[in-house]
């Protein structure tokens, strides 16, 4: 399932994406416990959160805020 950025803030799974305005695409993938953060389709996270653990990312002028949680990775905006 693809969310926007009208649905924040949201949970997302894994396989799950949300499209923020400006188009670009952020979705997770769990390793090993942690929960990869990807931004469109590049091969490296932008960051790797246990359950609990945070994280902010400045995309394209909107400061995105990361949590770490038991059902998924929170999405929202800051």
């Amino acid at each position: 399932m693809t969310f926007t950025y009208k649905d924040l803030p949201v949970v997302l799974r894994e396989t799950e994406m949300v499209t923020l305005k400006d188009g670009t695409q952020l979705r997770f993938e769990a390793n090993g416990g942690a929960q990869e953060v990807f931004v469109n389709d590049e091969w490296t996270s932008r960051a790797s959160l246990f359950q609990g653990m945070d994280h902010d990312l400045d995309l394209t002028g909107d400061q995105v805020h990361l949590i770490s949680e038991p059902d998924g990775l929170r999405v929202e905006l800051k």
